[in-house]
């Protein structure tokens, strides 16, 4: 009877085991968690908290091409030249810039600001920019890809949508890091309770939708993540440099007086580290009397993403705070 109750209970625990492994591994091939941005120049990332990433030696309509180390802009060495300041300016869209030529993104831009007021040393700025990447993907990409490449500073950059959206975490356990099935159930749970509570909220505009992203629960996480990369560049002996870029969507008719997101800018600068310097663009576009309107790549569509001209404005202002709080070499 003993005998016979121990044999079930091994067949029933390896029918289990069974089960389970052939679950996971049909999760680890035919599940891909949605948040993609759906391009030819993204694959499926095999770090569960990048989620996807850029494909390296590919190239969009010609205009946007993605070197071999897996990032826009031309080929770069992993070992840094002696006489090379490095820099990586780590983002979402608004840094990738896939509407606009190469020439035209922020990174570029600085670049070439940098090196023509430079007498001897010479600036390489990465893209690191991934369409809807948040907070906590870019501190994973910095620490998985950024690192090898020595950067002299690190460069955030950071737009209101950037706090993760809850069904995207996941706390970095073992069993998060390496199982798929466990990531599906919990994505699928929280998934269900976030939309419960977005429909209790009555969450419906942009508006809403941002001040949503940056209650305390998620802006914790998203402190967190800019505290660690401020962390990392004391390590290295800089301070972190965090670019705020003002939304210029439909729902922001100015940026002075009847810009809707002033607390949030307020929220994030609030962060209370002295190895933080805070570049927000609203004050510079604002100086220069530039609108939304004047800002956006295309503002009659509701895109938010800035043009050449006001990329070109960022690029001047933020050499000028780098320069004057002696983050760049003099």
């Amino acid at each position: 009877m003993r005998k016979s109750l121990i044999t079930n209970i091994i067949l029933a625990l390896s029918s289990t085991c069974l089960i389970l492994g052939g679950a996971e591994i049909i999760m680890r091939f035919s599940w891909r968690m949605s948040g993609w941005v759906e391009r030819p120049i993204y694959q499926r990332s095999a770090n569960p908290y990048l989620r996807y990433e850029l494909v390296a030696d590919t190239a969009l309509a010609e205009r946007v091409r993605i070197n071999s180390g897996g990032f826009r802009g031309r080929e770069y060495t992993v070992e840094k030249p002696l006489g090379i300041f490095r820099i990586i300016m780590l983002g979402d869209s608004e840094i990738l810039s896939v509407m606009l030529p190469q020439e035209d993104t922020l990174p570029e831009q600085l670049e070439r600001l940098l090196n023509r007021n430079s007498a001897s040393l010479r600036y390489e700025v990465f893209n690191f920019g991934v369409e809807g990447y948040n907070t906590l993907q870019e501190l994973e990409q910095l620490k998985a890809k950024g690192l090898k490449y020595a950067p002299d500073l690190i460069i955030l950059n950071y737009v209101l949508n950037d706090p993760e959206p809850g069904e995207y975490y996941f706390n970095k356990t073992f069993l998060m890091r390496h199982s798929a099935l466990v990531r599906y159930f919990t994505y699928r749970i929280k998934k269900t309770l976030i939309k419960r509570e977005r429909k209790r909220l009555n969450i419906r505009s942009e508006i809403d939708h941002f001040y949503y992203l940056h209650q305390p629960k998620y802006f914790k996480r998203i402190k967190e993540a800019i505290l660690e990369m401020a962390e990392i560049s004391r390590a290295r002996g800089r301070k972190l440099a965090v670019v705020i870029f003002p939304t210029s969507s439909l729902a922001v008719e100015s940026f002075k007086d009847k810009y809707p997101y002033k607390e949030l800018h307020a929220l994030v600068k609030s962060i209370p580290i002295d190895n933080i310097i805070f570049i927000d663009l609203i004050e510079e576009f604002n100086r220069l009397n530039i609108s939304p309107q004047e800002a956006s790549v295309n503002y009659i569509y509701n895109e938010s993403h800035k043009n050449a001209a006001a990329l070109k404005v960022a690029a001047e202002y933020i050499y000028t705070i780098l320069r004057n709080n002696r983050l760049i070499p003099e």
